[in-house]
């Protein structure tokens, strides 16, 4: 009897352990598109810098004009965008954490460099929520 509460007690850790290893796994593998926008932010009044170049996380640097919009695929929870300036103005890096929830985020430069704790928000594709919302004209 005790050979086989043994056996449960091992079997049992096992399938805990597996449970708990692929819930590790999904938190720090979790990928996300974050967009990276460059654009005036008219509600509050900022403009977008003439000539930036981004990093995001390791990926290789991509210069964004005023008006840009590029995606990044990223993975993993937290992350680390740089910002260089073309006028000579010093480079601004930023870690910061996305959510679990939510496929894509939209990353706003203006509001990045200029502090303001919103600078990303979860992206909803406003086509694809329309074609959701409309009537269907079925009996």
């Amino acid at each position: 009897m005790e050979t086989k509460k043994r056996r449960l007690i091992i079997r049992a850790a096992i399938v805990i352990t597996w449970i708990g290893l692929g819930g590790v796994l999904f938190v720090t593998n979790r990928g996300h598109s974050l967009l990276v926008d460059n654009r005036n932010v008219a509600a509050l009044n900022l403009r977008a810098p003439d000539l930036v170049i981004v990093t995001v996380d390791k990926s290789k640097p991509t210069e964004f004009l005023r008006g840009d919009r590029n995606i990044f695929k990223v993975g993993g929870g937290k992350h680390r965008v740089t910002v260089e300036f073309a006028d000579g103005t010093p480079p601004f890096t930023k870690t910061f954490t996305l959510p679990l929830k939510g496929d894509m985020f939209l990353l706003s430069i203006p509001k990045l460099t200029n502090g303001i704790e919103s600078f990303y928000e979860e992206f909803v594709n406003t086509a694809t929520r329309n074609a959701d919302e409309a009537p269907t004209n079925e009996p």
